[in-house]
C-alpha cells in the first residue's frame, strides 16, 4: 500500500485538496441516491484504478485536458466513479437528469473516460463529459478558445448552441459538480420513479405558488438543441395536491390557461387555450400529480422574450360535471435564463 501510495503521490502531486473535495461530494450522493434514485446509484460505474501509472485511462485524460489545477477535479470524478455504466436500462437514468417534452425524451448520462470526446465548434473545442443518445443535449468543457475567452471560460463547464455561439456557464467542474449535488440533497430537483429531473423546482427562473391547497411548480431552461435563428426555452409546469382539505373538492380538472409573455422592450403579449399539450388532467387525491412540458420563443420578428407569467383554471369536479364556480392557480413572474453570448 505504501508502494501505491508514493506512485499515485507521483504522478499525482497537487491533487489531494481535488480528492477531499470530490469524495466528500460523491459521499453525499451515494448517501442521497441510495434512498431517492437506488437506479442512479447502481448504474455509477466503478472508479479507476491508482495502480498502474502508464495504462489507467487518467493518463489519457491528462493528456487531452492538460493537468490544469482547474480541470483536477474532472479527473478526480472519474477515479472516484468512471462515469456511468452504459447498459440499456440506464440509459433513461442520467445523472445530470431528464426531461420528455412533446414526445422527446432527454436524459444527460455521465461518460466513462473512455467515451469522452472532443467537438470542435469554430473556434471552441468542447470535451464532452454528458451526453443523451436520443437528442444532442450536452455537458461539456471548454478545453480550447481564443486567449481573449482564456479567463472567462476556459475549462468551464458549458452548454454551447453550435453557430449562435449562446451558451450557458455553469462554472468550474468542481463548482458545477458540488452545486448540483447540493441541489439534489435540498430537494431541488423531483425525482419521478428513480429519473430525477433536469429542470430544478427551485432556484433562478423557477416560480410557485400553492392555491386551494394545489402547489403550481413552473422551471424553465434555455434549450441548446434548438434552432438558433430564435431563443428558445423549454418550461415545465407541475401540479401537485397538498391539501385535500383546503380544497374543499374530491377532484378537479383543469379547463384552460393564460399565459402572459413580456418581451425585451417591455410589451405583454397575451396567450390563452384549452387545456394543456391537449390533455386536461384531473387531480384528485388518488391522482395528486401531473407535470406536463412546453416550449417558448422569441417573437418571429426576433423580438426577444424575457419572462412570462400566468394562470391555470380548474373546475371542481370535472368538466362534464362541475361541482361549483372555477378557481385559479396563479403563476408569479418568472424571469427566462437568457444565455450569454460570444461576440
Amino acid at each position: 500500500h505504501k508502494l501505491i501510495f508514493a506512485n499515485w503521490y507521483q504522478r499525482y502531486r497537487g491533487f489531494t485538496a481535488s480528492y477531499t473535495r470530490m469524495r466528500r461530494a460523491f459521499g453525499r450522493l451515494e448517501s442521497w441516491a441510495r434512498e431517492h434514485s437506488p437506479t442512479v446509484l447502481r448504474s455509477l460505474a466503478p472508479g479507476l484504478n491508482w495502480v498502474c501509472g502508464v495504462s489507467v485511462p487518467v493518463r489519457e485524460l491528462l493528456e487531452v485536458v492538460s493537468d490544469s489545477p482547474d480541470i483536477r477535479d474532472f479527473i478526480m470524478a472519474h477515479h472516484l466513479h468512471d462515469g456511468q455504466r452504459r447498459r440499456q436500462w440506464f440509459l433513461e437514468f442520467g445523472l445530470f437528469g431528464s426531461y420528455e417534452c412533446y414526445g422527446e425524451f432527454c436524459s444527460l448520462s455521465w461518460l466513462s473516460s473512455r467515451m469522452l470526446q472532443i467537438i470542435q465548434m469554430g473556434r471552441f473545442r468542447i470535451l464532452i463529459f454528458a451526453w443523451c443518445h436520443l437528442t444532442r443535449n450536452y455537458l461539456g468543457i471548454v478545453v480550447g478558445c481564443p486567449a481573449v475567452h482564456n479567463t472567462r471560460l476556459l475549462h468551464h463547464v458549458v452548454q454551447l448552441q453550435p453557430q449562435s455561439y449562446r451558451f450557458v456557464d455553469k462554472g468550474l467542474f468542481g463548482e458545477f459538480f458540488t452545486s448540483y449535488v447540493d441541489e439534489l440533497v435540498a430537494g431541488h430537483h423531483d425525482v419521478t420513479e428513480d429519473s430525477i429531473s433536469m429542470m430544478p423546482n427551485h432556484g433562478p427562473h423557477t416560480g410557485s405558488s400553492i392555491s386551494h391547497g394545489i402547489k403550481t411548480t413552473v422551471s424553465t431552461m434555455f434549450c441548446v438543441d434548438e434552432t438558433p435563428r430564435f431563443h428558445v426555452y423549454r418550461y415545465q409546469v407541475t401540479f401537485e395536491l397538498v391539501d385535500s382539505d383546503a380544497l374543499g373538492y374530491s377532484s378537479v380538472q383543469l379547463e384552460s390557461r393564460h399565459w402572459l409573455m413580456r418581451f425585451a422592450n417591455d410589451e405583454y403579449v397575451h396567450a390563452n387555450g384549452p387545456g394543456v399539450v391537449g390533455e386536461f388532467p384531473m387531480l384528485s387525491v388518488d391522482q395528486p400529480y401531473y407535470r406536463y412540458c412546453s416550449r417558448i420563443e422569441d417573437d418571429p420578428t426576433g423580438l426577444q422574450v424575457v419572462g412570462f407569467e400566468g394562470r391555470f383554471s380548474f373546475v371542481p369536479g370535472s368538466l362534464e360535471n362541475p361541482k361549483g364556480p372555477n378557481i385559479s392557480l396563479p403563476v408569479p413572474f418568472i424571469e427566462l435564463p437568457i444565455p450569454l453570448e460570444i461576440i
